[in-house]
């Protein structure tokens, strides 16, 4: 049995990076702060939204975060397929895992509603089982219990099933699930 693989999405499969920050520049321009480079915004992602906007922001009030995810995510739902396109070899590794027919599924921090239109507009030509975002309520990884339902619905154990990532957050959770993990270096 080939095993199955979970990828993570930004920085992974796709360069969102320009996108993000766009988003975020608005976001800090309607509040007073000073803008971030793509660059900077890189070290900032990869636990969620709320903990992106409080690392960008410098806020640590919970209210005041909650209302800025808020206005956020207007600005980014009108950027996030503006510059967001899969990195370069990443069609042809899909390519080559499809015609193997090697079980494919995404699992990002990334807000669900944001990740399902990405994945949409980018991997559709792919035999993508499922592509999960965070949803309201929902754990975000590290915790492994959203990837070891993807393991599950791709009919494939912990241990057959590959996390590839570009954080350490996805490393930790192909740790805490059992799973293997590869890392990219480009995200």
């Amino acid at each position: 049995m080939r095993s199955a693989i979970i990828f993570d999405l930004d920085g992974t499969l796709a360069d969102t990076l320009d996108d993000i920050t766009s988003a975020a520049n608005v976001l800090l321009a309607a509040i007073g702060r000073p803008s971030v480079t793509a660059e900077v915004m890189r070290g900032l992602i990869g636990e969620g939204l709320p903990v992106l906007v409080r690392r960008m922001s410098g806020i640590e009030d919970a209210d005041v975060i909650a209302d800025l995810v808020e206005r956020y995510q207007p600005a980014y739902t009108a950027r996030m397929l503006d510059k967001t396109r899969l990195y370069p070899g990443v069609e042809a590794t899909l390519d080559a895992l499809a015609a193997a027919d090697v079980p494919m599924s995404v699992l990002s921090n990334k807000p669900d509603v944001y990740t399902v239109p990405i994945c949409d507009a980018l991997l559709s030509r792919w035999p993508f089982m499922r592509c999960c975002g965070h949803t309201d309520g929902g754990l975000r990884k590290p915790d492994p219990t959203k990837a070891i339902e993807l393991a599950a619905a791709m009919g494939r154990t912990v241990r057959d099933t590959i996390f590839v990532g570009d954080s350490t957050v996805d490393i930790e959770t192909a740790r805490a699930a059992g799973m293997r993990s590869v890392a990219v270096t480009w995200g």
